[in-house]
């Protein structure tokens, strides 16, 4: 789903408490719990894994990998009464970047990195209070019985999308992510790991492995044959990272039109992308998200030529790019572009040179920064406008003037 937004704008949000949320079709909703998973044995081993205190052993940075039952990797980091499993090559790199950000970091550039993770969560030490209706449901039909104080809640998330209800399979390989840390407790003891301040070195030893030279392992878990295995797999920060997309011309055709289009002397564009720092409802209305936006603005005439946001940015960036050549045809080929945004120049930095256009990242620039903030204020603040849900027979309209 692609959006086209102008001054002002106004698109449905979705907000933590927001009643949206609670009607979404995660697997709380989706029928009688017994079709859908075991949730007695999630909740029991919710409960034994909180009184195991497992996380009493494990510190945040004893990174823990499970191998799920269709080879996934899960790389799990547990706090006092959380985990989070972090799903994949692409939830790893999510962590790092999260776990290796300086303190320097502005607030939307920590919100992005912490929208860009993608795990399971679970919490635990809940009251009945911080918990949804639908969790609470879910806790009674399980048959298993908690304290108040002492709720479970689980959910998923994925990267750019709000935290959601897991659905079964999922809920299966929490089921797994648990007997592997209690069984992990139980191992490592061995190895003299009894609390977070032990480091897993005897473990280390006793596989004449030695961390050195940026070089770092860590347990890998996996269920063969009825029973754990535990192997070393080497960590690596380094070779993690993120990649944007990036465009460039297939068409030789339409690359030659655009290189021969004159460029206005002078003339000069800055792009700008990121993400929306509100989750909202898309398309479907499933699961609230963080879309992406393009603005393109005219630092010469002090003009914003577009603002665009697309739901899923790896799939839909090309229309970002038929955006910026509509603008072209419009008003004008620039003889460069200014970035801004991590995103842009490397969406910019092929097709640009071959529309005989000079890329250049844009650094730090006031103007752009308070348009952004401009925008945002728009979109985001309730004193300017009112966001709520269309129901039929709503007479609004949003055909809004700067």
């Amino acid at each position: 789903m692609i959006y086209t937004v102008w001054y002002s704008l106004s698109i449905t949000l979705a907000s933590p408490k927001d009643e949206a949320i609670g009607q979404g079709p995660g697997f709380l909703y989706d029928g009688p719990m017994e079709k859908i998973m075991d949730t007695h044995t999630l909740y029991s081993l919710a409960k034994v894994y909180s009184d195991a205190a497992v996380s009493s052993v494990f510190s945040e940075n004893d990174l823990i990998c499970v191998i799920a039952e269709d080879k996934t990797p899960y790389y799990v980091s547990l706090v006092d009464a959380t985990f989070a499993a972090y799903r994949g090559e692409k939830g790893l790199t999510g962590y790092l970047a999260l776990s290796l950000s300086d303190d320097e970091s502005d607030s939307l550039e920590y919100l992005e990195m912490e929208q860009v993770q993608e795990c399971l969560l679970c919490i635990l030490n809940n009251s009945r209070e911080d918990i949804e209706d639908a969790d609470y449901q879910a806790i009674v039909e399980s048959g298993v019985f908690f304290e108040d104080g002492m709720y479970p809640q689980f959910r998923s998330k994925l990267q750019y999308q709000y935290p959601w209800y897991i659905e079964q399979d999922e809920a299966k390989d929490l089921i797994l992510i648990f007997r592997a840390l209690l069984f992990a407790k139980e191992y490592f003891a061995s190895y003299k790991k009894t609390s977070k301040t032990n480091s897993f070195s005897h473990w280390l030893d006793s596989l004449n492995l030695k961390e050195s030279g940026g070089k770092e392992y860590i347990p890998c878990i996996e269920e063969q044959d009825g029973a754990f295995v535990v192997t070393a797999k080497i960590l690596q920060d380094e070779s993690y990272g993120f990649s944007y997309p990036q465009a460039f011309f297939t068409n030789e055709e339409k690359q030659r039109y655009y290189k021969r289009m004159r460029s206005k002397p002078g003339k000069i564009l800055y792009t700008a992308t990121g993400m929306l720092p509100e989750p909202m409802l898309g398309e479907n209305g499933a699961r609230p998200l963080f879309p992406i936006y393009q603005l393109i603005y005219d630092p010469q005439d002090h003009q914003i030529l577009d603002i665009f946001i697309v739901e899923d940015y790896e799939k839909e960036h090309g229309a970002f790019i038929s955006h910026l050549l509509d603008i072209f045809e419009k008003a004008g080929k620039p003889q460069a572009i200014h970035c801004f945004g991590k995103r842009t120049l490397p969406l910019l930095e092929k097709i640009g040179p071959q529309m005989g256009i000079m890329v250049v990242d844009g650094g730090k620039n006031e103007e752009i920064d308070s348009i952004l903030m401009d925008m945002m204020h728009a979109l985001f603040t309730e004193d300017e406008h009112e966001h709520h849900h269309h129901g039929d027979g709503c007479t609004c309209h949003h055909d809004h003037e700067e």
